[in-house]
């Protein structure tokens, strides 16, 4: 079982939708964190990308290459353009689905309705939003 720590935020989020994405086992603890966190038996895990990356490689999937992911995963994201084109040749940031776009997702979310000059952006976030873990890791940290 995997204690997530969220905090307030898209960081939280993010982990929310890979927690979902992954079927892992887990639980909101009660009170907030700085930043997220999550705990397996002792070893905690500070951080969303390095828990991120640590749930990519413990299930195996939605693992992109570490280092072209590092960008994606920062505490400040790419620009909407950088998105706009790195989408400009797949459905995905890396063509096919991973915690590049768990991270993103919850970055541009709350910008939907200033998407019209990123036809690109605009059909990405619209495929993540249909996806149902998506919008349960969105809600997970209001739990």
């Amino acid at each position: 079982m995997i204690e997530f720590h969220a905090g307030i935020g898209p960081d939280s989020q993010a982990i929310g939708i890979a927690l979902e994405e992954m079927f892992l086992d887990y639980v909101i603890a009660p009170a907030r964190a700085p930043l997220p966190v999550t705990v397996v038996g002792n070893a905690r895990l500070p951080g969303a990308n390095n828990v991120l990356l640590a749930l990519a490689r413990k299930t195996n999937h939605f693992l992109p290459d570490a280092a072209a992911a590092a960008p994606w995963l920062a505490k400040t994201p790419p620009s909407l353009e950088t998105l706009a084109a790195q989408l400009a040749d797949g459905d995905f940031i890396f063509g096919v689905y991973t915690i590049a776009d768990m991270a993103m997702y919850p970055h541009v979310a709350p910008l939907r309705g200033q998407l019209a000059a990123f036809p690109n952006v605009a059909r990405w976030e619209q495929r993540m939003r249909l996806r149902p873990e998506v919008g349960r890791g969105m809600v997970a940290v209001s739990r």
